[in-house]
């Protein structure tokens, strides 16, 4: 995804009021699992093959990066 600090600011909120609607438009989540649970959603999308444990590990870690704490005021 490429855009401007703020276009990235608007899919996280929208991410945070709608999970279903921003996840749907690149991965299959069917009604069962539970978007209030990030656990759940994780172990559907690397238990149906939609991610790789490589690219959660990559997510993950960016969680440390001091640039990505500010932009989402961590």
């Amino acid at each position: 995804m490429r855009g401007s600090p703020g276009d990235v600011m608007t899919v996280f909120n929208r991410l945070k009021e709608d999970p279903r609607q921003i996840l749907s438009m690149r991965f299959n989540i069917p009604d069962n699992v539970d978007l209030n649970d990030p656990g759940a959603i994780l172990q559907h999308l690397l238990n149906s093959g939609q991610v790789s444990q490589a690219q959660v590990n990559r997510m993950m870690s960016m969680q440390n990066n001091p640039m990505i704490r500010r932009l989402f005021g961590m």
